[in-house]
């Protein structure tokens, strides 16, 4: 079990372990905030005033560095669906802050006691009030989520364990939903707070969507579905597809040229009286090479609408 050491006083150590509970052993070089592994054979407390002075002791640690450690954030994590939900997370992955970002995210948490539960259950208990609440009764629904670390490592893996969370629910109630997860930089945290909406959706809207968000137009999205922002990134791409194929050069314009380079040809050796061959200069003629700009007509190339338009 991992348990972080609070402090270290008169040759023993106090440490939180990641279940909330305290336990105390002979200092083994700790250093406050070291995060260790602790055997399930421990030091057991004595009864009497042993015991009363060790929980006397425990609580002054808890009051100061233990304290301190366990109410410091050390992932952000974002969930959005349409109800959209910022939460703090501790060194344990228990949930020390939540913040509801639009309305329908504090209409969803009326009634929960989230607060220093395990992430992973947080997150399961969201969905399935999500659920009860009806928002994965039509298709296409998107469920997304960003984590925010220190350690873009730790940030990704922490985001891997929620998505297994979140896959392992909705497959409990049957709920079909596209899942989107992780890790995303703190400087995306800072702005995300700025604007009052998660880092995952603002995420989508100025990577995805290439919207530079400013007062005008942050109300615009902060009350969107993930789902709608996913349409209109789908939508965008295609359109920004299919403009690149038409700039390009359409369909056919290298077919014309070609005609018109045949027909030129044709029309002077006509015209000429000379013997067959005769005038021709190396190479004219050969319908590849008339008037073919590289690229075009090639499959997959920038003229192929088909390959281009894709989102």
């Amino acid at each position: 079990m991992k348990a972080v050491v609070l402090e270290v006083k008169d040759g023993y150590a106090a440490l939180l372990q990641d279940d909330g509970t305290v336990v105390k052993l002979r200092d083994r070089s700790f250093t406050p905030g070291d995060v260790v592994d602790v055997k399930e054979r421990v030091m057991r407390r004595k009864a009497g005033l042993r015991a009363m002075a060790a929980a006397a002791a425990i609580f002054f640690m808890l009051t100061g560095a233990g304290a301190l450690i366990y109410d410091t954030p050390a992932y952000y994590v974002s969930l959005d669906v349409n109800p959209s939900v910022m939460m703090e997370v501790n060194l344990f992955e228990r949930v020390i802050g939540m913040e509801a970002l639009n309305g329908d995210a504090e209409d969803l948490l009326k009634g929960l006691a989230l607060k220093n539960k395990n992430i992973e259950d947080v997150i399961s208990e969201i969905i399935s009030r999500l659920e009860e609440n009806g928002y994965f009764d039509e298709e296409g629904a998107n469920i997304l989520i960003a984590s925010a670390a220190k350690s873009e490592e730790k940030a990704e893996r922490l985001a891997g364990k929620l998505r297994g969370a979140v896959e392992d629910e909705i497959a409990d109630n049957g709920v079909k939903a596209e899942i989107a997860s992780g890790a995303i930089g703190y400087d995306m945290v800072q702005a995300a707070k700025e604007w009052e909406i998660t880092p995952g959706k603002l995420n989508i809207i100025t990577n995805l969507l290439g919207v530079e968000v400013d007062d005008d137009n942050i109300d615009d999205y902060r009350d969107v579905s993930v789902r709608d922002l996913m349409a209109e990134y789908t939508a965008t791409k295609g359109e920004q597809g299919r403009e690149r194929a038409r700039e390009a050069g359409k369909p056919g314009e290298a077919g014309k040229s070609e005609e018109a380079g045949k027909s030129e040809e044709a029309d002077k050796s006509e015209g000429a009286g000379k013997p067959e061959g005769a005038g021709k200069s190396e190479g004219a003629g050969k319908p590849e090479d008339i008037d073919k700009p590289d690229g075009i007509g090639k499959p997959g190339g920038v003229g192929n609408p088909g390959g281009a338009g894709k989102p």
